[in-house]
């Protein structure tokens, strides 16, 4: 009889537990999955939002998924609250030869940050999860066409704390009150 209300507590206790603290797990690539060097065939970036896990109606900020050039992808947050934004490098996994269709497994960390997720590459639509300094947070986003988007890609990977190519010192500082002033020096493809 004792044995039968213990086992009955812990069921109750994995239940109630399992409803109250959902599993909030970035799988890391398996063993066996293969890294698509040089990232995705199609470059073009993945614009969205992130959300907090546990209130997923609640914005907190924008983020990108692109490449930065030879290969080099990441993913990027930008808190609409004005804080620092995050970057770090993510890498993509395929069961088998990569092939620019279908679904691609994406996850990168660094420090205290893990992302991962999946790009569905026919549909242009990214999904996954985030944790930023233990916060955590789901995120999604639609391919855009960097020629379009241009100027919030530069905004978001050239301009803030953790940018992932800082502007340099001498650069002229006219972003800082007006953003969307790039390609009064510069064209679409950077030049």
């Amino acid at each position: 009889m004792r044995i039968r209300q213990c086992l009955w507590l812990c069921l109750m206790t994995i239940v109630v537990g399992c409803n109250i603290f959902p599993s909030f797990v970035i799988t890391p690539p398996a063993p066996n999955m293969s890294t698509v060097v040089g990232g995705l065939s199609n470059t073009d970036p993945f614009f969205g939002t992130y959300r907090l896990a546990n209130a997923p109606n609640v914005v907190v900020g924008d983020f990108l998924l692109g490449s930065c050039g030879c290969g080099d992808w990441r993913v990027l947050f930008r808190p609409t609250d004005g804080g620092p934004q995050v970057q770090f490098p993510v890498q993509f996994y395929t069961n088998g030869e990569y092939s620019p269709f279908g679904d691609v497994l994406v996850h990168g960390s660094t420090d205290y940050n893990v992302a991962g997720g999946m790009a569905h590459q026919d549909e242009g639509f990214f999904e996954g999860k985030a944790e930023l300094a233990l916060a955590r947070y789901t995120m999604s986003g639609n391919r855009g066409d960097a020629h379009l988007l241009a100027v919030d890609a530069c905004g978001m990977c050239h301009i803030g704390e953790d940018s992932i190519w800082p502007l340099p010192p001498t650069h002229p500082q006219k972003y800082k009150t007006n953003p969307r002033v790039c390609f009064e020096c510069h064209s679409a493809n950077g030049q």
